[in-house]
């Protein structure tokens, strides 16, 4: 029974001392797997030309509902929220999130990068350009 315990002891302190070297950029697989980009990301800044668009709104949110819906949802100040569904596509190895979706009478689609859980859409709309920075909450 000591040697079991002791055995057990020694593995255990061999572990603690081996794992925290294991590097999880090399872990590829697995982070493709487990869909890390896969979250609700929040508005925190939204501008059209020189206006901004987010005293209009109560809240602007896109939820990546798994690998491939997504879910945008939004609430006009004083008036009734609306969700709007898309698809999207995501390549793993670039962080590049791809989706197409009618907007305020506008339908475009547009490709991003997500880093460190930030991403901005960008795009120029009837002279005026589009600018919504989206925060994973």
């Amino acid at each position: 029974m000591k040697k079991r315990s002791l055995f057990l002891i020694v593995l255990c302190t061999l572990l603690l001392t081996l794992l925290p070297a294991c590097d999880i950029k090399n872990a590829g697989p697995l982070k493709s797997i487990t869909n890390p980009h896969v979250a609700q990301y929040d508005c925190i800044e939204a501008t059209f030309g020189e206006e901004d668009l987010l005293t209009k709104f109560d809240y602007i949110k896109i939820t990546l509902v798994d690998k491939e819906n997504l879910e945008l949802s939004y609430k006009y100040k004083d008036g009734e929220s609306r969700n709007l569904k898309s698809k999207y596509s995501f390549d793993v190895q670039t962080r590049t999130l791809t989706a197409e979706m009618g907007l305020l009478g506008y339908s475009f689609k547009q490709s991003t990068v997500i880093e460190k859980g930030k991403f901005t859409i960008s795009k120029p709309i009837g002279g005026k350009q589009l600018i919504m920075k989206f925060k994973a909450s």
